[in-house]
């Protein structure tokens, strides 16, 4: 199931990309934070309500054409408790300031129905697509691992075929086996 986030873009991260441009660069969207906080976004908001989890990119995409960027996370760490729903997601820019990183909300998205459930027994995985309006398309980047998530899911998908073959190698071997004793 997906769900159509519409983030707000913040007045912290729009000024961001401003001092960035100023300096001759393109802002960089680093981390993509997650939490369980219900709240109404505008433009002033400067943080997640309750941020749990703050994720390092594993892979982007940008299509030019429509300004969109494509930008999957994946949390595999342990959470303290039963779990949480996910309801607020917060993008974030890295910038140094005296020479310390920080990292400013570009954009959020907080909602009563919960995009994701994030407890112990599963990875979580999840991918969104920003659409970049009111911002220029080349003033943003995206620093993710290079993560190629089709090589994730090769091993479960090597089970699978495994066991389609053990599957069909079963049905022959019996199928010889009545061949032989003339039921076929």
């Amino acid at each position: 199931m997906s769900t159509i986030l519409q983030p707000v873009i913040t007045s912290a991260g729009l000024a961001a990309v401003f001092r960035a441009q100023q300096k001759g660069f393109k802002a960089k969207i680093t981390k993509i934070g997650i939490g369980s906080g219900v709240h109404q976004v505008d433009e002033s908001t400067t943080s997640l309500k309750a941020e749990q989890y703050r994720l390092d990119i594993d892979c982007a995409e940008y299509d030019e054409a429509q300004k969109q960027l494509h930008l999957t996370v994946r949390d595999d760490s342990k959470v303290a408790g039963e779990g949480f729903f996910v309801n607020e997601v917060g993008f974030y820019t890295e910038e140094e300031v005296n020479g310390q990183i920080r990292h400013v909300l570009f954009a959020v998205y907080s909602a009563a129905d919960p995009i994701a459930y994030k407890s112990n027994d599963i990875d979580l995985l999840l991918a969104f697509d920003l659409t970049l309006t009111g911002v220029p398309g080349d003033a943003i980047t995206i620093i993710d691992k290079g993560v190629d998530f089709n090589i994730l899911i090769a091993p479960e998908l090597a089970k699978m075929a495994r066991s389609q073959i053990m599957n069909m190698y079963r049905h022959l071997k019996q199928k010889f086996a009545l061949i032989d004793k003339g039921i076929l």
